[in-house]
């Protein structure tokens, strides 16, 4: 794992003041490369002795490896933006094939990496709970609810995957206790889905939420948050590729956690899913 993973991991576990030094280090990996301790403590409105406690934090021996690790993951990712990123101007159709693939497993591997257990545990317990889950996104982030409404139902629950929010409000109206609310945003930002935990939450709703790693607004209202590895995308976001496979790989790994825990009764839900899907297209054939 590189050492702006390592800190973007840490973050949730940090104090305030080591937070601000952090994240003005994942913003300016350049500048920090060049700075002093008192420079960067300085520049993070912070202290030398935050800046080396940090450090210390992170495993590391001293400021210097620090810089040397930055320094490191920096040069590695030079060398990779030829590989990721959308497409350019009449692209040979090899380096469209290389470079979705490079995306591909840098999303999946990072989300693996840095999914959080103690995240995923959290939500597991909340899903145990409830007979019934309302999933909310908007945008790509509704292809992502579908996925999720799709999952339980075949375990018997009553879904609902909703992506316009004059259709979601009027079932939050009424809260039953065995209804969970899951909302789905890349950024955490999407306005509808920021109403919709405000919505949710004055009305006692449990909440999950899936977001790519960072602060964001919708962890205002969430207590129970999954995030992803922070996809690698262009301003425009072509196909919003990266954050896809980033949120489809969360949402496997929790459900299949969710399947192992109560394994025997799960398998059993799932086959006879299963098995009635293919008795109805049997049927089906047959009347043909």
């Amino acid at each position: 794992m590189g050492i702006e993973n390592e800190i973007l991991n840490s973050l949730p576990r940090l104090s305030k003041s080591k937070r601000k030094v952090a994240e003005y280090i994942l913003q300016n990996p350049n500048k920090v490369i060049k700075m002093k301790i008192a420079q960067l403590a300085q520049a993070a409105d912070s202290s030398s002795a935050t800046v080396v406690r940090l450090v210390k934090d992170l495993k590391l021996e001293s400021f210097t490896a620090l810089k040397i690790e930055l320094s490191a993951s920096l040069s590695k990712r030079s060398l990779e933006s030829k590989s990721y990123g959308d497409i350019s101007a009449n692209e040979a159709l090899d380096s469209i094939k290389q470079k979705l693939l490079a995306n591909a497993q840098r999303s999946i591997s990072e989300t693996v990496e840095q999914i959080d257990e103690k995240e995923i545990k959290e939500a597991v317990k909340l899903l145990n709970k409830c007979k019934q889950m309302i999933i909310f996104g908007v945008g790509a982030s509704g292809l992502v609810a579908e996925n999720i409404a799709q999952k339980w139902s075949r375990l018997g629950y009553l879904t609902i995957a909703e992506n316009n929010l004059n259709s979601l409000l009027p079932k939050l109206v009424g809260n039953q206790a065995d209804t969970l609310v899951w909302l789905v945003s890349n950024s955490g930002e999407s306005p509808e889905v920021i109403n919709a935990a405000i919505h949710a939450s004055e009305r006692n709703f449990p909440l999950v939420s899936l977001t790519r790693r960072g602060d964001s607004s919708l962890d205002n209202y969430v207590k129970t948050g999954i995030h992803t590895a922070f996809p690698r995308e262009s301003k425009y976001r072509i196909a919003a590729t990266s954050s896809l496979l980033a949120q489809f790989t969360a949402v496997d790994i929790i459900f299949y956690y969710f399947v192992s825990q109560n394994f025997s009764f799960n398998v059993k839900l799932l086959s006879k899913s299963y098995d009635i899907v293919a008795k109805y297209k049997k049927e089906l054939n047959y009347r043909r």
